[in-house]
């Protein structure tokens, strides 16, 4: 008897406490179905992912010779809305992807690689804060948006991420921006100096897109570099020219003051398939400033890539490189003047 009395006494309090709700819930606002698509329709989603086998000759004693890679992963959200002066846009990924000075090792250290937010007080005008990537340089670090699996000789020893504010101008067709920085995301890049600027402008002259930038690392290493891009029917053309100078304070360690070097870009389309050709040259004469060894003047690298597009998002590509630099490798023990990277690459954009 004493069961069944506290059985209907849970009955009937359950039955209190829906009514009590659903009462609750008539004098609440709920949300707004319209009010949040409207919302999420001005975030955009993208990103991609790459993977593949990676080769390289000559790479000393301590380093893998061949590794299969995750060579991208990344997934960036952005702001898309017009009407409001405000806008973000940040990624969460890695990249493992080595130059063709570099050896294949997987980077398993996923981690925000660029996150920013953005004002408009005028149309013409944009102020960036966070964590920003560089304006330097042709090839973009995260290599499934280049042409070529592996990053360049002259790219490897452009600017990486790093922490500050950027504040650009653009009118009549011409871009100006200046930047300053603190922490790097890369705190062992250049020695995590105190501080970096940049400053640089872009625009279009005679079908011609071309940026020149300039890249200050305090107490280390100055950039001058540009680049000139061009599309004609199914050809894409580009250089890119970088010179580099050591800063007064470092500059007695080396002998030599600066390095420059150039590279050459050339992707001619077939439908779905296409043949990416980058050439370089860099003459660091005694400076070491993208490799580091007195013997090594001179680098010549040479890069093919045939890529398979399946659609816009996904694609199949692979790649040889050769590159010639004196003494600047090792096997066995032993300097070798050249290094042979060989690469197969799936990618899915989207």
């Amino acid at each position: 008897m004493k069961k069944t009395i506290i059985n209907v006494h849970i009955l009937l309090l359950t039955f209190f406490f829906v009514i009590s709700g659903l009462a609750f819930a008539e004098g609440v606002p709920q949300i707004d179905n319209k009010t949040l698509q409207s919302a999420l329709s001005t975030v955009k989603v993208s990103g991609g992912a790459s993977a593949g086998y990676f080769y390289a000759s000559n790479t000393g004693e301590d380093a893998d010779d061949d590794a299969f890679l995750l060579s991208n992963f990344m997934v960036e959200a952005s702001s898309t809305g017009e009407d409001i002066p405000i806008g973000f846009a940040g990624a969460f990924g890695e990249t493992s992807t080595p130059s063709v000075l570099g050896t294949p090792v997987n980077n398993d250290d996923f981690k925000i690689e660029y996150a920013s937010l953005s004002l408009k007080p005028v149309k013409e005008m944009e102020i960036e804060m966070g964590l920003l990537q560089p304006n330097s340089g042709f090839e973009n670090t995260y290599t499934f948006n280049n042409n070529n699996v592996i990053l360049g000789a002259v790219a490897s020893q452009q600017p990486y991420n790093a922490y500050g504010a950027r504040g650009g101008y653009k009118a009549g067709g011409i871009s100006l921006w200046g930047g300053y920085y603190k922490q790097r995301l890369d705190e062992e890049e250049y020695n995590s100096p105190a501080y970096a600027w940049e400053a640089g402008i872009s625009g279009s002259i005679a079908d011609n897109d071309f940026s020149i930038y300039n890249y200050h690392i305090y107490g280390q290493r100055n950039l001058l570099g540009a680049v000139i891009e061009r599309s004609m029917d199914n050809i894409d053309l580009a250089f890119n020219v970088d010179y580099w100078t050591w800063d007064s304070d470092v500059n007695e360690r080396y002998g030599s003051e600066s390095s420059i070097g150039a590279a050459f870009y050339i992707c001619p389309s077939f439908g779905s398939f296409s043949i990416p050709l980058r050439l370089e040259y860099i003459d660091q004469d005694k400076s070491g400033i993208y490799i580091e060894s007195s013997g090594t003047k001179q680098i010549y690298a040479a890069t093919v890539s045939p890529t398979w597009h399946y659609n816009d998002n996904a694609y199949v590509r692979a790649e040889s490189a050769y590159t010639q630099a004196d003494g600047a490798f090792l096997n066995d023990g032993q300097a070798e003047d050249n290094r042979i990277n060989l690469a197969i690459e799936l990618g899915f954009l989207f």
